[in-house]
């Protein structure tokens, strides 16, 4: 079989969960004797030029065609917001190898920058889609189902008055950013509506809003094209049915990771004489590493804990040097820094325990799943999908959203009743890997080539130019 990939962003410079999932299964597909091919975005600070916009490399063997997006500037539509989600410079390149290429199936790992186009270009050729969704893009330009001030959002509201006050926090600048915290939530839902009305502005903070508020309508629609869609967590569905996507197409296959189910290593968790805490991941405010240290600094002085922070400490220098002024001269705590993804599991052989103090709903991390093949319990937010991977008590502990308090007291408990922590260690069940995710995902491409339809079935299936 052809099959053709997409993700927001991939390696060798983006190495996060999405990207690991997207690689380790096009390398199995692969390995398994199927043709591959990865189209993906790349984030630039400066306007692409359309002669230069994409290029082509090869990662692990494997062929990547790249295109440059940068947030504030786009070529069609010149309107950023809306090529967004619809990048018809995007969907000319992509139907134009598509057509030539005729892959038996497209399957989607995230369309952040890429866009929903190719969705639109796919089922206007009749490729067959699959989808793999690992976080909330297709409802949340931010992919995180987060609103002003990091408060817990589930979606568009009216007008998407809520997503235009989210994103003028954060892109508006002064002026924006003022006029949208002054006004009442109707009155913002008035100006969209307003905006939404005038004659196709063609820039501005108008055009913004205009495309913001067709963005749910579109991507419900292309997210309704898809023949099949895969969640790894319950949540996920909900939020997505919820969303108005079609029950029907949603089909629950939990992630996989690299290597085998179990590491095999003997490491028992809770027998330093320092209990070694852990955080991986991104040093950015919602994935909460803060609220670890805030704990850790409630704990007494002389309680035997250490903490590893990993993540790039300066990739958001403001949040960065605030975790460093949160830790103060306290040399229970350790900046390590970024590691290669192959050692994943010698540094989680590492640790006795695992914080995933998470703001922002979650959906699987992997991280959690490699904590769970290592057999290091994980302490995690009680929110989304993160309290669908841990059994509360059992192979880990759930506290509430940003409760640095609550965390403090799980900390202490378990260093003090290292037996149970050791317990918490032998109940973790072994995650799926990508071989058995590859078993599933395959089982679904040649069930959906089979059905293939040609362009001729589906008649004026696309408006794109």
């Amino acid at each position: 079989m052809r099959v053709v990939y997409t993700t927001h962003q991939f390696f060798p410079d983006f190495g996060a969960g999405t990207e690991v999932l997207t690689l380790g299964t096009a390398k199995e597909m692969a390995r398994r004797g199927h043709a591959v091919e990865i189209y993906t975005g790349h984030p630039v600070r400066e306007k692409p030029s359309p002669e230069t916009a994409f290029d082509a490399y090869r990662h692990d063997g494997l062929p990547v065609c790249r295109m440059a997006h940068a947030n504030r500037w786009s070529i069609l539509p010149e309107n950023p917001m809306e090529a967004e989600y619809r990048n018809l410079f995007f969907a000319r390149r992509f139907r134009r190898d598509l057509a030539e290429r005729r892959p038996d199936v497209a399957h989607f790992f995230h369309l952040q920058r890429v866009s929903a186009s190719a969705v639109e270009v796919c089922y206007g050729l009749g490729i067959p889609t699959v989808f793999t969704v690992t976080d909330f893009w297709p409802l949340c330009p931010t992919n995180q189902l987060l609103g002003p001030g990091l408060s817990l959002c589930r979606g568009p509201g009216p007008e998407a008055a809520n997503c235009v006050a989210h994103l003028a926090e954060i892109h508006g600048g002064r002026r924006v950013g003022r006029l949208v915290q002054v006004l009442p939530p109707k009155g913002l839902e008035v100006l969209c509506r307003f905006s939404g009305k005038l004659p196709s502005p063609p820039r501005g903070f108008p055009a913004l809003v205009r495309a913001l508020g067709g963005r749910a309508a579109y991507l419900r629609e292309q997210m309704n094209r898809v023949d099949a869609v895969l969640v790894a967590t319950g949540f996920m569905e909900e939020t997505l049915v919820e969303f108005g996507v079609d029950r029907g197409r949603i089909r629950r296959v939990p992630f996989g990771i690299p290597g085998t189910g179990k590491t095999g290593r003997k490491t028992v968790r809770g027998r330093r004489k320092n209990l070694r805490i852990g955080f991986i991941g991104t040093l950015y405010e919602h994935k909460g590493a803060h609220v670890l240290l805030r704990a850790v600094r409630r704990l007494p002085a002389d309680l035997p804990v250490e903490v590893r922070v990993y993540g790039k400490i300066d990739y958001f220098p403001a949040y960065g040097r605030r975790l460093v002024a949160l830790a103060g001269e306290d040399r229970r705590v350790c900046f390590c820094g970024t590691f290669p993804g192959e050692m994943t599991g010698e540094v989680l052989d590492g640790l006795d325990l695992l914080v995933v103090p998470s703001l922002w709903y979650e959906n699987a991390p992997l991280v959690i799943l490699e904590a769970r093949r290592a057999g290091v319990p994980v302490v995690a937010t009680g929110l989304g999908g993160m309290s669908e991977l841990i059994r509360d008590g059992e192979d880990g502990m759930l506290f509430d959203r940003g409760d640095d308090g609550q965390l403090a007291r799980i900390l202490e408990d378990l260093c003090r009743d290292r037996d149970r922590l050791a317990r918490m260690s032998r109940k973790a069940p072994p995650p799926g890997t990508i071989v058995s995710y590859a078993d599933e995902v395959e089982k679904i491409y040649r069930s959906l080539a089979d059905r293939r339809k040609g362009p001729a079935a589906r008649p004026g299936a696309s408006a794109l130019p």
